[in-house]
């Protein structure tokens, strides 16, 4: 071989190797994560003890994963003192210990748990798994740690489901907790975090109760059939976002107790919330689908905001004030009916009426609720009523204020009445050719089943009797979409609401809730100062990162240089020449 033509090879090499060097990168660029150190995976079977998965999460890397991969596991307390991912997807099922572990009490637990969640537990995941915690004071503890994700779990039984204490941005989504002997959540001294589409029920006291939180979102979750309330405040909330909960069933739909600032509840159904003369609040204290407590107060510019709320079928009050509190002005809410004398709104309260229209179009009948002013709502609380159309009952669904009965005879006048706390009454149909009203008539007054009698004129306004004003002074008149409550001071609640007098404190002369233990919600005075509204909060995914892929662009620079290169050298010679 002749030196021009090992030198020809030589260059050949080198392009071929610099080529699959460039493929290799290719090929790894395409679904490349950078870890951040641990990605290594672990099964954790059943016939390990609880020291044996201790010692495994002990010696674990930060990021590595445990899946309990076996049905059932017995006597676990698990404290979690790095980044874990700890999932399961076979359904296990962990039944907790009722002892307090070695590593427990060096670090100075006190109470028993399944799974407990310290401050170099950043970043860690708990899912999938069903934790048993009938032996144990909590099923799940999260302390003084940030960005923990606790997803598609089912935690029941022990005396609390969930505390989380003292830590910041902390997701509880989707997870199915029940039958704690006191609180299904506790979320104590803790921010920016986000309690999502839980189902939670049949706890002994409040499904989800806070104490001096700032900047939370509880969203979208399921609240019933628990002993006390379905949601309970104590001590401050900040920037507290309540919104599209589904609370039914309980002693008290939501209570506030606390020093509200910036706060918002809104598009909540809270319905079917029951009295109990047991109940530690007193029975006068329970019932309600919204109960402010002698703790509550806001005031200024940062003023709790109630709107778009809807309340109906509670057995005392649609929503009431602790009687020694200021009169407080509620939002827009539905309180199930039309008429004034009929929303049970206690006169510690003001309170502007909504209305429900109904209209036909063609072969359809609409249902929709209209703001004070006459607006049509589309954004509201989702719920359920039965209405009567034409002699047939139906159940409709309100999605963003409104619902239809489809598939009726569009030849015919329709007669339609609505369930209001478990009575039809009759409600006038106009005839329309729009969803927001051109209608053919102008009648749009509400019309008692019983009585027939009207309560606001042709033009659409509302008369209402009662003063509207905070002074409590008694200055009756007609007044489009004046509230609701009469506010007189002579110790008698409104005409909308009942005969029994405002002095009404629980049963013991007091709230039986503000001064009591940690469980009832006081958990010290942690103070948050952070200002902004409250919005859903995910953690952030730090753990990969795409890369752009360059291959392309580089394999033709080199075919380039390799070009030159070749055709230079065979030029050489004509050069020396």
């Amino acid at each position: 071989m002749n030196k021009k033509a090992l030198n020809i090879f030589f260059i050949l090499f080198i392009f071929l190797f610099l080529l699959s060097s460039v493929n290799a990168m290719d090929n790894q660029d395409t679904n490349i994560t950078i870890i951040s150190s641990g990605d290594s995976y672990n099964a954790i079977t059943s016939d390990l003890s609880n020291e044996d998965i201790q010692s495994k999460f002990d010696n674990a890397d930060d990021g590595d994963t445990f899946e309990f991969a076996d049905s059932k596991y017995h006597d676990i307390s698990l404290i979690v003192d790095k980044k874990l991912n700890i999932i399961s997807k076979h359904d296990s099922v962990i039944h907790t210990s009722d002892k307090i572990t070695d590593k427990a009490k060096d670090l100075g637990i006190t109470k028993t748990f399944g799974f407990y969640f310290t401050s170099k537990a950043t970043g860690s995941v708990l899912s999938g798994i069903t934790i048993i915690a009938s032996h144990s004071d909590y099923g799940i503890v999260v302390d003084n740690s940030k960005n923990i994700k606790i997803d598609n779990n089912k935690v029941t039984n022990g005396e609390n489901g969930v505390l989380i204490k003292n830590s910041d941005r902390i997701s509880l989504i989707n997870n199915d907790i029940s039958k704690a002997g006191k609180n299904g959540v506790q979320i104590h001294d803790t921010k920016t975090s986000l309690i999502k589409s839980n189902e939670i029920s049949y706890n002994g006291l409040s499904g989800i109760e806070t104490s001096n939180i700032d900047n939370c979102n509880i969203t979208n979750n399921t609240i019933h059939h628990n002993g006390l309330n379905g949601i309970s405040t104590f001590n401050k909330s900040s920037n507290t976002l309540i919104d599209s909960n589904n609370v039914y069933e309980n002693t008290n739909g939501v209570y506030i107790n606390s020093t509200s600032v910036n706060d918002i509840v809104e598009k909540n159904s809270l319905t079917h919330n029951r009295k109990d003369p047991r109940s530690i609040m007193g029975g006068f204290e329970t019932g309600n689908g919204l109960l402010f407590g002698a703790g509550f107060k806001s005031k200024g510019n940062s003023i709790l905001q109630v709107e778009h709320n809807y309340m109906a079928h509670n057995e005392f009050f649609q929503a009431k004030n602790y009687w020694e509190n200021e009169n407080f002005e509620l939002g827009q809410n539905w309180y199930n009916s039309n008429d004034p004398t009929n929303t049970f709104v206690c006169p510690r309260l003001l309170a502007s009426l909504m209305e429900l229209d109904t209209f036909s179009i063609s072969n359809t009948v609409t249902f929709q609720l209209r703001d004070s002013s006459g607006r049509a709502v589309n954004d509201f609380a989702t719920f359920q009523t039965r209405v009567n159309v034409d002699g047939n009952q139906y159940t409709v669904t309100f999605t963003n204020g409104k619902a239809t009965v489809e598939g009726l005879d569009p030849n015919v006048d329709h007669e339609v009445e609505v369930e209001i706390a478990n009575e039809f009454y009759r409600y006038p149909v106009k005839k329309a050719s729009g969803d927001e009203g051109e209608f053919h008539d102008s009648k749009s007054s509400y019309n008692d089943g019983k009585t027939g009698s009207g309560l606001s004129g042709d033009d659409g306004s509302s008369e209402v009797q009662g003063n509207s004003k905070y002074d409590g002074n008694s200055a009756g008149g007609n007044s489009s979409g004046s509230h609701v409550v009469n506010s007189d001071k002579s110790g008698n609640y409104g005409t909308n609401s009942s005969s029994i007098p405002s002095q009404d404190t629980s049963d013991n002369g007091d709230d039986a809730l503000s001064n009591g233990d940690i469980d009832a919600g006081e958990s010290g005075s942690g103070d948050s100062s952070q200002e902004g509204k409250a919005y859903e909060i995910v953690p952030p995914v730090t753990t990969s990162k795409e890369l752009t892929n360059t291959s392309g662009l580089v394999v033709l620079s080199i075919l380039s240089i390799m070009g030159c290169l070749i055709y230079g050298y065979w030029r050489k010679d004509e050069f020396e020449e």
